[in-house]
């Protein structure tokens, strides 16, 4: 394998608020998915274990699958209060986004059916739809005109259809068209699913998400979100209809045969999404500043400022994690993101933006950016 394609773990020790520690020497973290600082969040963590103290629900196992003798009471109650925040029947809370994609997938669709999806959908919906066997169509990224010709072609030679998005794309932070994917749902009569791991916390009114951006969020099919992203805890989970969650109750693979998430990380989400959301909207609120604010900086190499992904495209691996050791020798943890994650020769420097990362940060990690660049 080549050198600059091998994957090795960084070698953190930990984080704190915006700051990353690699072994002793303490970075600027450009590399986290805790994009509103919850998850890093001293203060919070303390009111939490204090308050969970002598709570008899607090336990650090589930020790089975929910279907057995996993569930509990935080279970119910958080997931009632997904279901009521979405405006939906239902919600089913799974132990990762991955597992909560490719088991909602392959429970839903078989091989009969066909599915439609982005290009650059994540490698979780990709493993869902090969596990359920259904046709695959891949329309080219974002664009609706191809996915309406291949909805035209294929779609009346299979039983039932599902069409399905990433509303955030993780690794380029642009955005889906919700409200073309709906038209196309509706007029092609298929199930939407969207995908909002990279966007709940950080879009919507209330923090839940693109699809609550749009109008007629309420046709959306099946909204997956990760709780382990913006909100800081682990997890994923999935709203929808009651016969859907019913059948993925029954079906969903990923959900039947995993012990459950600890008691005390589901009190930690409830905790942070019902005690603390005023706390929730208000990082939410700075991060939507950062991110108008780095529109009008420019770089010498190919990126874009749509959300908190900024995407710097490099192209060759070896010259990406050449400037990515660099980016760390002056104080900025930074890491290339390399094939066979993003396409070939797209190797790319995946900068996150995080609510407490000040404006001056991010003009000091960009003038070291150009400082390499005039270098080379």
């Amino acid at each position: 394998m080549d050198i600059y394609n091998k994957r090795i773990l960084p070698k953190t020790t930990y984080r704190d608020d915006k700051f990353i520690f690699l072994e002793e020497k303490k970075l600027l973290n450009f590399s986290s998915n805790d994009y509103l600082n919850l998850g890093s969040n001293i203060d919070l963590k303390k009111e939490f274990l204090l308050k969970m103290y002598d709570n008899p629900e607090a336990l650090f196992s589930s020790a089975s699958s929910r279907l057995l003798s996993g569930n509990s009471n935080p279970f119910t109650r958080l997931e009632n209060f997904l279901a009521h925040w979405y405006q939906k029947e239902k919600a089913l809370i799974f132990n990762s986004g991955y597992q909560a994609n490719m088991g909602i997938i392959s429970a839903l669709m078989k091989k009969e059916d066909c599915i439609f999806s982005d290009k650059l959908n994540h490698n979780s919906i990709l493993a869902g739809i090969q596990h359920s066997q259904a046709k695959l169509y891949r329309y080219k990224h974002l664009d609706y005109n191809h996915l309406e010709d291949l909805l035209k072609k294929n779609r009346q030679h299979h039983k039932n259809s599902l069409l399905v998005s990433e509303s955030i794309f993780s690794m380029d932070g642009d955005c889906a068209e919700l409200e073309t994917l709906l038209f196309l749902k509706e007029k092609y009569s298929c199930l939407l699913m969207i995908d909002e791991a990279h966007a709940i916390g950080v879009f919507g009114h209330k923090a839940q998400g693109l699809s609550h951006t749009i109008k007629n969020t309420s046709q959306i099919d099946i909204i997956m979100a990760s709780l382990g992203k913006a909100l800081g805890s682990v997890g994923a989970f999935c709203v929808a209809k009651n016969e859907i969650i019913n059948e993925l109750i029954n079906k969903a693979q990923t959900f039947i045969f995993s012990t459950a998430l600890s008691p005390i990380q589901i009190l930690w989400t409830e905790f942070l999404l019902t005690e603390k959301f005023s706390h929730i909207l208000t990082q939410q609120q700075k991060l939507k500043e950062l991110i108008i604010n780095c529109q009008n900086i420019s770089l010498p190499f190919s990126c874009s400022f749509g959300s908190h992904i900024i995407p710097l495209i490099i192209g060759d691996t070896k010259e990406c994690v050449k400037m990515a050791e660099y980016l760390q020798a002056k104080g900025f943890f930074v890491l290339p993101i390399r094939p066979p994650t993003v396409p070939q020769n797209t190797a790319r420097l995946r900068l996150s933006l995080c609510s407490n990362i000040q404006h001056s940060d991010i003009i000091n990690l960009f003038n070291t950016i150009k400082d390499y660049s005039h270098a080379i």
